[in-house]
């Protein structure tokens, strides 16, 4: 429907927040919306906070648990929306968020994504994320790839984006076997499909860090760490049907240095199936994904020596700490 804004929200066990994130959503300033609750098997109260609002904008669904992807593709063919907004079930949208990327949908077109300023949550504390003015400007398809390997674990999150429909039925859905970075595999691919990041100035979401039980806290399982290393090569695949070769295997190696950097020394046989690939384009060892710090060390010794030393001094530390 023209005009229309189409917020989809799955949720799993969310009835600690989800009012909040519901109420943040009718109370936006842009009127012209609906908002897609999609249950994924809840077993809590969730249900109960759904029919405590009585707004004709809700539209209601629940589905037997298979995982916010499928929860998100579930709600996408329910959706009538000309523009999407994903929100996590615990995220809260400022309430001019949607006016103020729609005005510059409406200036420049459904082949753009539209960002915005990301906050945080704790508590009750709402704070804006530090040091993201990087991202806080109109952005080429490749300048914000690039600009995202180069500022470390500084990420957009899922709910800073409006995207138009017509980019939404490029990607193909998101990807249901990712569990870990879902949102920037497929984001990845909504961004690869348009012609650039439209920066809007004030559209303001915030996310939460205090969130327990979150797929993120569980990077020691190897179930959670393959899926992990096949987002990003995911990526590789991606840039290579996009950019030029040697600009697609930079941006590749740049990808499974993520995940190798940060899932260093867990899983062995998975950390050299990511050598392998980036061996396969070319490179010798993985790129210094990491602190400032970290990136010096690894410029005098290697990135796999910087990441023993880093091992070595995490684990001195860990068995020097006092016990309570």
């Amino acid at each position: 429907m023209k005009n229309l804004i189409s917020i989809i929200i799955p949720f799993y066990n969310a009835e600690k927040y989800l009012a909040a994130t519901i109420q943040s959503c009718l109370d936006q300033t842009y009127p012209v919306i609906e908002v897609i609750l999609v249950n994924d098997g809840s077993n809590d109260k969730s249900e109960n906070v759904i029919n405590s609002f009585d707004d004709n904008r809700l539209k209601y669904f629940s589905l037997p648990n298979g995982g916010p992807c499928r929860a998100r593709n579930f709600g996408l063919s329910k959706a009538t929306g000309e523009l999407i907004q994903f929100l996590d079930a615990d995220d809260i949208l400022e309430k001019h968020k949607l006016s103020i990327q729609f005005k510059k949908f409406l200036q420049y077109g459904d082949d753009y994504i539209f960002s915005g300023i990301m906050g945080n949550i704790i508590g009750h504390q709402k704070t804006l994320e530090q040091d993201f003015n990087f991202y806080y400007k109109n952005l080429s398809v490749l300048e914000y790839f690039q600009e995202m390997f180069r500022n470390f674990g500084k990420y957009y999150t899922t709910g800073v984006w409006l995207v138009p429909r017509k980019l939404v039925d490029k990607t193909h859905r998101w990807d249901e076997k990712v569990l870990l970075n879902n949102d920037g595999e497929y984001f990845c691919r909504v961004i690869l499909a348009s012609k650039g990041v439209v920066f809007c100035p004030g559209a303001t979401f915030y996310y939460r860090r205090d969130v327990p039980m979150s797929v993120s806290k569980q990077l020691k399982s190897k179930r959670i760490n393959e899926s992990w290393l096949y987002s990003y090569t995911c990526y590789t695949r991606h840039f290579q049907l996009t950019f030029d070769k040697k600009t697609a295997n930079n941006l590749s190696r740049k990808a499974l240095s993520v995940f190798y950097c940060n899932s260093y020394p867990n899983h062995p046989d998975l950390l050299n199936e990511c050598k392998k690939q980036i061996k396969e384009l070319g490179f010798n060892s993985p790129s210094a994904h990491g602190s400032k710090v970290f990136k010096i060390i690894s410029a005098i010794i290697g990135v796999d020596n910087a990441l023993k030393f880093r091992t070595y001094k995490d684990r001195a530390k860990y068995l020097t700490k006092p016990s309570v």
